[in-house]
């Protein structure tokens, strides 16, 4: 779906030269049925541990949403860096452990497979033990959750996100594929992945028109831009430097406005001085980076909440 003419970026907007072949499908998109939950997951658990016992307790496959508020009793993450020469054009920092024990303030969070295995992908904002914000991709393997933290997810038993090597980055990149057709979940929802150089808004708005909704609710919430172009209360614009900015977490509504699909998103990301940025999406100048690992929900019909 949607090939290499239509990224829906404006002449001007920020790219990235990836150093592998161009695939000519710009999205991975799996139609499917979801349904979401609010579950505070268990402490003194390690987070896969957390993760696969919410997988099992629910019978989804994989899940995609956010985690709210807790303690993190153990924790350790990366910030955005430049790539290697020759390698992908963006990569992780140095391994920067945390402080703890940390407070998750909020993080966006992919649940899915690596080699068979519960794994995660996880954008996170938290303060950590000394008081000061921090933000960054966790390191799953090293999350230990404290008391009181939520998985607040979308997820069903159809569509799975898997890690795959990716030819065009160079990079292991979650991608969903249907492993059954149950019919399973309370809404229609759409999984997706996202490739480079798309427009975040732009993608929202044709596949939400593409399925024949009146309006969507953004579930999915990692991935990287291209820098950045948020449109700050006053109207004035940040723009944030590449190549490679970490979302955190993307908020928003697709609705019909005078007879076109228009998307009003909302972001905060983390560049790779581990800065923290906020602000509207603007559309048509934020390229996805990497990856977005974007999910979908039908407005109405039980997707509202």
């Amino acid at each position: 779906m949607m090939a290499t003419d239509m990224l829906g970026l404006r002449p001007g907007a920020a790219r990235l030269k990836h150093p592998g072949p161009v695939a000519a499908e710009r999205v991975v998109c799996v139609p499917t049925r979801l349904t979401g939950y609010d579950i505070e997951l268990p402490a003194g658990t390690p987070l896969l541990q957390a993760l696969q016992q919410l997988l099992d307790a629910t019978g989804c496959v994989s899940a995609n949403g956010q985690l709210v508020g807790g303690e993190l009793s153990e924790f350790s993450y990366y910030i955005p860096d430049l790539g290697p020469e020759g390698g992908p054009v963006a990569n992780f920092s140095r391994l920067y452990v945390g402080a703890a024990p940390g407070r998750m303030i909020r993080g966006g969070i992919t649940v899915g497979r690596r080699d068979g295995a519960v794994f995660c992908h996880s954008h996170s904002l938290f303060v950590d033990a000394e008081g000061t914000e921090r933000a960054g991709h966790l390191n799953p393997e090293e999350v230990v959750l404290g008391s009181g933290v939520r998985a607040q997810v979308w997820g069903g038993p159809d569509v799975v996100v898997e890690v795959q090597p990716d030819p065009e980055t160079q990079m292991s990149l979650f991608t969903p594929r249907r492993v059954a057709d149950t019919g399973g979940g309370e809404v229609s929802a759409v999984v997706c992945r996202i490739r480079p150089n798309v427009d975040l808004v732009g993608v929202v708005e044709r596949l939400t028109e593409a399925q024949g909704w009146l309006g969507a609710h953004v579930r999915g919430q990692v991935g990287s831009l291209v820098g950045g172009r948020l449109q700050q209360p006053d109207g004035s614009v940040v723009t944030v430097e590449g190549p490679a900015t970490e979302v955190m977490f993307l908020d928003g509504t697709v609705q019909s406005v005078e007879g076109r699909m228009t998307a009003d998103l909302s972001a905060h990301l983390v560049d790779r001085h581990a800065v923290v940025h906020s602000g509207r999406v603007l559309p048509g100048e934020n390229a996805v980076a990497l990856t977005y690992e974007l999910v979908l929900t039908e407005a109405g019909n039980g997707g509202d909440r």
